[in-house]
């Protein structure tokens, strides 16, 4: 590899509008438990099934530290005859989900970095989950930023920001591509049981995006 110097030259973080406070999760989790408890009672009565335990703010706090995470679609996730998010159903025409909010987080880090779609010479999405296996989320983003060159997805769980910066710090590095946009979208809230109370609490959404390049090229 060359001795070329690497840099973060520009970052990007996009946050939803929606926000779901422990006390809410709380209540609607404490709700749907109650509500299990007793259509299931006489199968809990004879062992059958085991009893769902109640949750509170201290619980969760002590066990994760989390007071509030925000949530790219709130509509749902408290309503305890769904305990899920709901989102509306887009055409095959349409940017994904996932896309739009890596998409709002990437237009950031290229103005913090002062660089157009001409720049970037690769995308890459690094994430824990994708809405879908192919077309590559990142293939989404290039295309809706006229980007060109290459772009494509990674899924390496809680490394995957981590993963992402390196591998474009490797291309740069080898004078593979003069910049790299790499983004993180975390639309996680699909993914989470909101009828578990260990978990329902532990993850939120967010988009965060930087750009890669040499020192010899950042403005």
């Amino acid at each position: 590899m060359s001795s070329k110097s690497v840099v973060i030259s520009g970052s990007g973080l996009w946050t939803p509008d929606h926000k779901i406070t422990n006390a809410e999760l709380v209540e609607s989790y404490n709700a749907w438990a109650d509500q299990y408890n007793q259509q299931h009672q006489n199968e809990i009565e004879r062992g059958e099934l085991q009893a769902k335990p109640h949750s509170s703010v201290e619980f969760i706090e002590k066990a994760s530290g989390i007071k509030s995470r925000y949530i790219y679609r709130k509509e749902g996730v408290l309503d305890i005859s769904r305990m899920k998010p709901k989102f509306a159903e887009r055409g095959d025409d349409e940017l994904s989900q996932q896309a739009e909010i890596a998409l709002a987080a990437a237009k950031k880090a290229l103005k913090a970095a002062n660089k157009q779609a001409s720049d970037i010479g690769a995308v890459i999405v690094s994430c824990a989950y994708t809405q879908r296996a192919y077309p590559a989320i990142a293939i989404e983003v290039q295309d809706a930023l006229g980007i060109e060159g290459f772009g494509f997805d990674m899924l390496v769980a809680c490394s995957a920001a981590t993963f992402g910066l390196h591998r474009a710090y490797e291309m740069v590095k080898a004078g593979t591509v003069g910049a790299v946009l790499v983004i993180n979208p975390e639309l996680v809230s699909p993914q989470i049981n909101y009828c578990d109370r260990d978990s329902h609490f532990i993850f939120g959404d967010v988009a965060t995006a930087m750009v890669i390049e040499g020192a010899d090229t950042a403005t």
